[in-house]
């Protein structure tokens, strides 16, 4: 990939599923990619259920499970901030969007991802109605521990407000009413964490744990 700069990066995949292709940052369509997690209970009984060959061992000796199709879509289209690019890692099926909200080992890989990169925010989008799970924001983590207590956002088309919102909340500062942040004492939490442990098929008090 030719970044604006001028400078490359090589992704691990394939974009239209060919391999060896040079595209720019600007280019419509998306990357074709396996990625690879540290182990844990509900990765193991994925690889149990699809193909337990996808499980390899890594030089330290870890062992890692595969998840692919998981489809890269790269640009600044949907960006939620201005001047920042969206990075959108979307699972082809549903069983692995259950997945992304059961496995404590994905969460946490992309949380370090946002946080080892200065991204500014890191949600997961449960592929419902609901709003996103706001997992990191502006280096901090947020609702990492999974399925666990989590924080929820919503912009509804005004990104600038909700961002705002969002920093002064991880600032520590006072909002009185928070309109775009849903978090337990908001009136449409326990709707979002019922449709939650629904899709995930994790048990409700998992979600509302301490």
């Amino acid at each position: 990939m030719l970044l604006p700069d001028g400078t490359s990066v090589r992704l691990p995949g394939t974009r239209g599923f060919v391999s060896d292709k040079t595209v720019a940052l600007a280019d419509e369509g998306d990357f074709d990619l396996s990625l690879c997690f540290p182990v844990d209970e509900p990765l193991r009984a994925y690889q149990d259920e699809t193909d337990p060959a996808v499980g390899q061992t890594w030089p330290d000796g870890s062992s890692r499970v595969m998840v692919g199709y998981i489809y890269l879509s790269i640009g600044d289209t949907y960006a939620l901030l201005p001047d920042h690019l969206r990075f959108s890692f979307m699972p082809a099926v549903n069983s692995q969007s259950q997945l992304f909200l059961m496995s404590p080992s994905i969460r946490e890989t992309f949380a370090t991802l946002a946080l080892s990169t200065g991204a500014a925010l890191c949600l997961l989008d449960s592929e419902m109605a609901g709003p996103p799970i706001i997992v990191t924001a502006l280096g901090q983590q947020v609702s990492t521990r999974v399925p666990g207590p989590c924080l929820l956002w919503t912009p509804r088309g005004h990104t600038a407000e909700a961002f705002e919102e969002l920093s002064l909340w991880l600032a520590g500062q006072p909002l009185g009413q928070a309109k775009r942040i849903i978090g337990p004492q908001h009136p449409q939490f326990q709707a979002n964490v019922d449709d939650l442990a629904d899709y995930s098929r994790m048990p409700l008090h998992r979600w509302l744990g301490p």
